[in-house]
C-alpha cells in the first residue's frame, strides 16, 4: 500500500470516528428528546410491515383467547348514555361471565364515585367479591392545589394495602411517583381479586409504544391493570416478583422460586414495550348490550379472559398507537395481557451493540467515500445506509427486535458529510462552488458577504432559524388556457422578473421557481435578525407592484395575475444538495412545509397573504396583521394560529377598513365562545365595512353552518385542513 492510499485509509478512520462522536453528543447530549421522537418514528414505520406478516400467520384470524365486552355505540344507543348506566348492569354481566367459567374479567372502566343508590353498588361489589375473578382499574393524577386537590400521603380509609401492592422503598427512585389516588368506592375495590392502574404513559408525540407496569403513591408500589390481571391467572401474590429496573420482572410460581413463570422485559422506570398484535378488533370484540341481554352462551367465555371497555369515541378511551391514530385503550390492555401470557415482546438493542453497529457503519462509509469518485462514493453510501435500514425493518417484522435506525443512518450521514467537505477543501474549491450556487440567487451584498466568509456555510446541512417564503398565481391552469405559449412565457417571465427584483431587494435568497410558484428564503444563508420584517414587506410590496402590472396587462388585453402568498418562520434545515459540479443550496423541514401550506390556506379564506404565529411573534407592533383562526394542516396533529398580513403601518388603512378589522375580532372571539348569533352579527358588520372582505364571510358561513349542527363539546376552535 503507498503512503497516499495509506494517508487515505487513515484519514477515513479518524473522520469515521468523528462522525460516531458526532451522533452520540447530538443525540445523546444535546438533543436526546429530539432522537427519541425520530427513533420512536421509525418502530412506527416497522410495524406496518410486522403488522402484515402476524396478520398472514394467523390468516387473518382474531385472537380469541382474550375476549372485549365493548361499550361500543350500539351499546349506548341500546341503554342510554352511560354516565346514567346502574352499576346493576355490570353486576349482571359479572355473574354471566363467570357462571361460564372465565379466567378472569377485567374492568377497564374507571367507577369513581358511589352510585346515590348504595344497594347498586352493593350488588356490584357482591358479584365482584362472589366472582373472586374479577379486576377493577383504578386511576392515578397529580396534584392541582389551585383545584383543591391536593397531594396524598395515604389511600383511602379502608383500602387494602397489603393485599394489592408491593412494599420495595429501595425502588421508588426507579419508578414515577404520582399524588393522588382518585376512586371512592373502596368496598369494591377491596372486594375485587386485584386492582391496577389504567394510566397510559404516552411518548412525547402523545403515541402509546410503552407501558408502566409500576407507579409509586405514598411509598408503595401499584401495579397497571394489565400485570395484577396476569398475577392473578397465574395464582402469583405480589410478593412474589422480583423487580430488576433497567432489565426485567421475574415472577415466581408460589411454589418454585428458583424459575420464573413468566419473564417481562422493562426499561429502567419499569416500562414495557408493548408488542402490538394487531389493527383495531384484532382481538374478539362483543357487544356490551348482546352480553347483558346473554346473546352469547356463557359457555362462551370458559378458560379466557375477558376484558370489558370502550370503543366509543364518546367515552374518551381512544388512543393513537403506532400504526393507528385511533385505538381503543381496552385492547392496549389486551395486548399488554397477551405479550405477558405469550411471552412475545419488543427487544431492543442493549448500548455495546450498538456503538460497535455505529463504529463498523462508519468505517464502512468514510473508507468507501474516500477511495471511490464522489458520485459513486454517495451511491454506496445511500445503499449502505437503505440497507441497514430494511434489514431492521426485516428483523423488527420477524423478531420484533428493534435495532435501532437513526443514530446508525446519521452516522453513515455524518462520516459520508465529513469525508465530502474534507475532500472538498482538500480540492479549494469553496468559493468557486459557492459563488456558482448564490449568484443568480441571492442579492450581490449577500453573495458578497458569504464570499467573505464561506464558514457560514456547513455543507450538507445546518439547523437555521429563518423565514420561508411561498407565492402562487391563483388558477394559473385557467389564465394559462388563455394564452399561446408564447405569450404565456412573456408574461409569466415579466411576473417573475419583478417579483424576483422584490425579493433580492429586501435580500432574501431566490430558492427555486416552480412554475408559476416563487419559493424564497430570508435569513439564511446569510443571518439577519429582522428576517420575517423582511419577508412581510417583501409580500406587501410585491401585492403593490402587482396592482401596478394587473392595469398595464388591462390596457393590453393580457389576462390579471392574482398572487397567495404564505411566510412562515422557525427552525429549518440548510444545506447543500447535489453533485460536485452542480448543486442547489436549499431548505428544508416541518418550517419550510408550513409555509407552503399556508399559501394553500388562503383559499379557504379568500386572503391574499397569510402568515403563521411564529412569524407574527417576530414582527414590530407597527405591522399590521389580522387573527383568522386556529388551523390544524394535513399531516400534522397540533395547530397553529395564523394571520393576515394587511399593511405595513396604520396609517395606511381606511376608517373603513379600521372598523371592518375590530368587529372581526370581535366576531372572532363570540365565534371561539361559541355564541354563534353574536359572531355572525358582527362578521355581518364587518363585511358592512368591506363587502368583499373574505374572512368575514367564511365565518358567518361557518357560525351559520355550526349554529345548525353543534360542535363537539370538547371543540377547540380548530380548522381542519383537508388538503394541502
Amino acid at each position: 500500500m503507498n503512503k497516499t492510499l495509506r494517508l487515505k485509509f487513515l484519514t477515513g478512520i479518524l473522520l469515521a470516528v468523528a462522525a460516531v462522536v458526532m451522533v452520540v453528543i447530538f443525540t445523546m447530549l444535546l438533543l436526546p428528546d429530539l432522537f427519541q421522537v425520530f427513533e420512536a418514528k421509525t418502530l412506527d414505520w416497522r410495524y406496518v410491515e410486522r403488522l402484515e406478516k402476524l396478520y398472514s400467520d394467523r390468516q387473518g384470524a382474531q385472537i380469541e383467547d382474550i375476549i372485549i365486552i365493548d361499550i361500543d355505540n350500539r351499546s349506548l344507543d341500546k341503554l342510554g348514555p352511560f354516565q346514567q348506566w346502574p352499576r346493576s348492569y355490570h353486576a349482571q354481566i359479572v355473574d354471566f361471565i363467570s357462571s361460564g367459567g372465565a379466567l378472569a374479567v377485567g374492568f377497564d372502566v374507571l367507577f369513581m364515585e358511589p352510585d346515590k343508590k348504595s344497594e347498586i353498588d352493593e350488588d356490584f361489589v357482591r358479584a365482584t367479591s362472589n366472582a373472586s375473578i374479577v379486576y377493577h382499574a383504578m386511576a392515578f393524577s397529580s396534584a392541582n392545589p389551585d383545584a383543591f386537590l391536593y397531594p396524598m400521603t395515604e389511600p383511602p380509609e379502608g383500602f387494602k394495602v397489603e393485599k394489592f401492592t408491593l412494599n420495595h422503598p429501595q425502588l421508588n427512585q426507579n419508578f414515577n411517583t404520582v399524588d393522588r389516588m382518585d376512586g371512592k368506592i373502596v368496598d369494591l375495590y377491596n372486594a375485587s381479586a386485584g386492582i391496577g392502574f389504567a394510566n397510559f404513559s404516552p411518548d412525547n408525540d402523545s403515541v402509546i409504544r410503552t407501558m408502566p407496569l409500576f407507579l409509586n403513591f405514598a411509598d408503595r408500589q401499584y401495579m397497571s391493570l394489565s400485570l395484577a390481571m396476569v398475577l392473578g391467572i397465574l395464582g402469583v401474590n405480589p410478593q412474589d416478583v422480583e423487580i430488576i429496573p433497567g432489565d426485567k420482572i421475574n415472577i415466581y410460581s408460589p411454589d418454585n422460586q428458583n424459575e420464573a413463570l413468566v419473564q417481562i422485559p422493562i426499561d429502567e422506570n419499569g416500562r414495557m414495550l408493548i408488542n402490538y398484535q394487531g389493527t383495531f378488533q384484532t382481538f374478539r370484540y362483543i357487544s356490551y348490550y348482546d352480553v347483558l341481554m346473554q346473546r352469547v352462551p356463557a359457555e362462551f367465555f370458559e378458560n379466557r379472559i375477558v376484558l370489558v371497555g370502550t370503543s366509543a369515541a364518546g367515552l374518551s378511551d381512544i388512543r393513537p398507537v403506532p400504526f393507528q391514530d385511533v385505538f381503543p385503550g381496552v385492547e392496549i390492555h389486551a395486548n399488554i395481557i397477551y405479550n405477558m401470557l405469550m411471552q412475545e415482546y419488543v427487544r431492543r438493542q442493549n448500548q455495546t451493540f450498538l456503538f460497535i453497529n455505529l463504529i463498523l457503519l462508519a468505517l464502512a462509509t468514510a473508507l468507501v467515500a474516500i477511495v471511490l469518485k464522489p458520485w459513486l462514493s454517495a451511491l454506496c453510501s445511500i445503499l449502505i445506509a437503505a440497507g441497514y435500514s430494511f434489514s431492521t425493518a426485516w428483523i423488527f417484522a420477524h423478531d420484533a427486535y428493534w435495532l435501532e435506525m437513526v443514530r446508525p443512518v446519521l452516522t453513515v450521514f455524518f462520516a459520508y458529510l465529513f469525508v465530502f467537505i474534507y475532500r472538498y477543501i482538500d480540492e479549494e474549491k469553496n468559493k468557486r462552488y459557492i459563488k456558482n450556487i448564490f449568484q443568480y440567487y441571492s442579492s450581490a451584498t449577500v453573495v458578497n458577504e458569504i464570499l467573505k466568509r464561506p464558514e457560514m456555510l456547513k455543507l450538507g446541512g445546518e439547523r437555521r432559524i429563518a423565514t420561508a417564503f411561498f407565492s402562487d398565481i391563483k388558477s394559473f391552469t385557467t389564465v394559462s388556457e388563455m394564452l399561446s405559449p408564447e405569450d404565456l412565457v412573456a408574461q409569466l417571465n415579466e411576473y417573475l422578473s419583478a417579483m424576483t427584483k422584490v425579493v433580492l431587494k429586501y435580500n432574501g435568497y431566490l430558492d427555486k421557481y416552480e412554475g408559476d410558484a416563487i419559493m424564497a428564503i430570508f435569513g439564511i444563508p446569510v443571518h439577519q435578525d429582522d428576517h420575517a420584517e423582511r419577508a412581510c414587506l417583501a409580500a406587501l410590496e410585491m401585492q403593490e407592484i402587482l396592482v401596478e402590472l394587473r392595469k398595464k396587462w388591462d390596457r393590453e388585453n393580457k389576462p390579471q395575475f392574482y398572487v397567495r402568498i404564505g411566510i412562515n418562520s422557525g427552525p429549518m434545515i440548510a444545506g447543500n444538495i447535489g453533485g460536485d459540479e452542480r448543486g442547489d443550496y436549499t431548505v428544508i423541514g416541518d418550517s419550510v412545509n408550513l409555509a407552503s401550506r399556508l399559501e394553500g390556506a388562503n383559499k379557504s379564506y379568500y386572503t391574499d397573504i397569510m402568515i403563521s404565529e411564529f412569524t407574527r411573534e417576530l414582527l414590530p407592533e407597527k405591522i399590521i396583521v389580522r387573527e383568522l383562526d386556529y388551523i390544524r394542516v394535513k399531516g400534522k396533529t397540533k395547530p397553529v394560529q395564523i394571520f393576515e398580513l394587511i399593511d405595513k403601518d396604520r396609517k395606511s388603512l381606511s376608517t373603513q377598513e379600521l372598523v371592518m378589522l375590530d368587529e372581526f375580532a370581535k366576531g372572532l372571539a363570540a365565534y371561539r365562545k361559541k355564541n354563534w348569533d353574536n359572531a355572525m352579527s358582527f362578521f355581518q358588520k364587518a363585511q358592512l365595512g368591506d363587502k368583499e372582505d373574505g374572512p368575514s364571510k367564511v365565518f358567518a358561513e361557518r357560525c351559520s353552518y355550526y349554529k345548525n349542527n353543534p360542535v363537539p363539546f370538547d371543540w377547540e376552535g380548530v380548522f381542519e385542513m383537508k388538503t394541502k
